[in-house]
C-alpha cells in the first residue's frame, strides 16, 4: 500500500466512522434475559464481538467465507478461508461457549499453491452488566487457540486471550460497540522462546438502515509489545441483512492500514439459531 494512501486512510475511515456507516447488533438496555425467540444478535461479520450473549440451552451458528490480498516484496498472497466457524451455545443467563475455527485456508502464492487447517479457539462469554445510563453493557470474553492447525497455518504455541466487551446505544438507529484486552502470544525466534503480550482492540459504530438491515464500519487491531508481533491495524464496512428472527446474512470488504495487514478483504456469510 502507498505512503499516501497509508496518509489518507486514517482521516477517511474516521470520518465513515463519525458518519455512522456502521451495523451492529441492538443493544439491551433492560434487564430482563434474552429468550429464544429473540431476533439474532451475531458476532459476525465484525472482528468486535458484542456483549450480548445467545439465550440459554441454543445453539446459534456464524459461518461465512473471507477473501485476502496481500501484495509485498514476495509478491502477491491471495487467502481464501471457509467456513470461518463461530459455534455459540448458550449454558445460562449470564455465560455462554463458545467455539471459533477459520476452517481451510486455500493460499495462492507467486510462490506456488498451499492449503491446510488452521487453529482453533475454545473460549466463554460472561455477561457482567446491563447498559444503564452511562454505564455500557459489558461481558468478558475469554478464549485460548489451540495449536491443531496444519504445519503453515499455525501459531504452534497455545494463545490465551482476553476482552472487555462494552456496547452502548448512543439512540434508536445508532450503537457503538468496542473490545479491549490482551493476547499472550508465545513464539520462537532465533532458538529463543519468548512469550509476548498483544494489546487487541475494535471499535465498531452501528447504523440501521431499515427494520431488517444495517450498515456496518469498524476500526480494529492490535498493538504488539516485543519483537514475536507487527502491529495490525485495518479497517472494514459492510451489511448484515435479517431475513427471519433466527436467519441472517451479511457482507462485507476492509483495507489493511499497516503494510503487513493484507491489502483488502471481502467476505459473506449466514447466522442462524437453534433452540433448545
Amino acid at each position: 500500500m502507498s505512503s499516501c494512501g497509508r496518509g489518507l486512510l486514517p482521516a477517511i475511515l474516521t470520518g465513515t466512522l463519525l458518519a455512522g456507516a456502521a451495523t451492529l447488533p441492538a443493544v439491551a438496555s433492560e434487564d430482563a434475559p434474552p429468550t429464544p425467540d429473540e431476533p439474532l444478535v451475531t458476532d459476525r461479520p465484525t472482528d468486535s464481538a458484542s456483549p450480548e450473549l445467545v439465550p440459554p440451552r441454543t445453539l446459534q451458528v456464524e459461518v461465512g467465507y473471507r477473501f485476502t490480498r496481500l501484495d509485498d516484496e514476495a509478491g502477491r498472497t491471495d487467502d481464501h478461508k471457509f467456513p470461518d466457524l463461530l459455534a455459540r451455545f448458550g449454558i445460562s443467563e449470564r455465560v455462554e461457549a463458545r467455539l471459533t475455527a477459520a476452517g481451510w485456508t486455500f493460499r495462492d502464492q507467486t510462490s506456488g499453491s498451499q492449503n491446510g487447517f488452521n487453529d482453533v479457539s475454545l473460549g466463554a462469554k460472561i455477561a457482567l452488566a446491563e447498559e444503564r445510563g452511562a454505564r455500557p453493557q459489558m461481558a468478558l470474553l475469554a478464549d485460548v487457540s489451540l495449536p491443531v492447525g496444519g504445519v503453515e497455518f499455525t501459531d504452534d504455541y497455545v494463545i490465551p486471550k482476553v476482552l472487555l466487551l462494552a456496547a452502548h446505544r448512543l439512540s434508536d438507529r445508532f450503537a457503538l460497540v468496542y473490545n479491549l484486552g490482551p493476547s499472550f502470544v508465545t513464539a520462537k525466534k532465533e532458538g529463543t522462546t519468548r512469550t509476548d503480550v498483544t494489546l487487541n482492540y475494535a471499535m465498531a459504530l452501528g447504523a440501521g438502515a431499515s427494520g431488517r438491515v444495517t450498515l456496518f464500519g469498524e476500526l480494529y487491531g492490535a498493538f504488539a509489545f516485543g519483537a514475536a508481533r507487527r502491529d495490525r491495524h485495518s479497517f472494514q464496512a459492510g451489511a448484515t441483512i435479517l431475513l427471519a428472527r433466527t436467519f441472517q446474512i451479511d457482507v462485507r470488504a476492509g483495507v489493511g492500514i499497516v503494510d503487513n495487514e493484507p491489502d483488502w478483504l471481502a467476505g459473506a456469510g449466514l447466522a442462524f439459531r437453534l433452540p433448545h
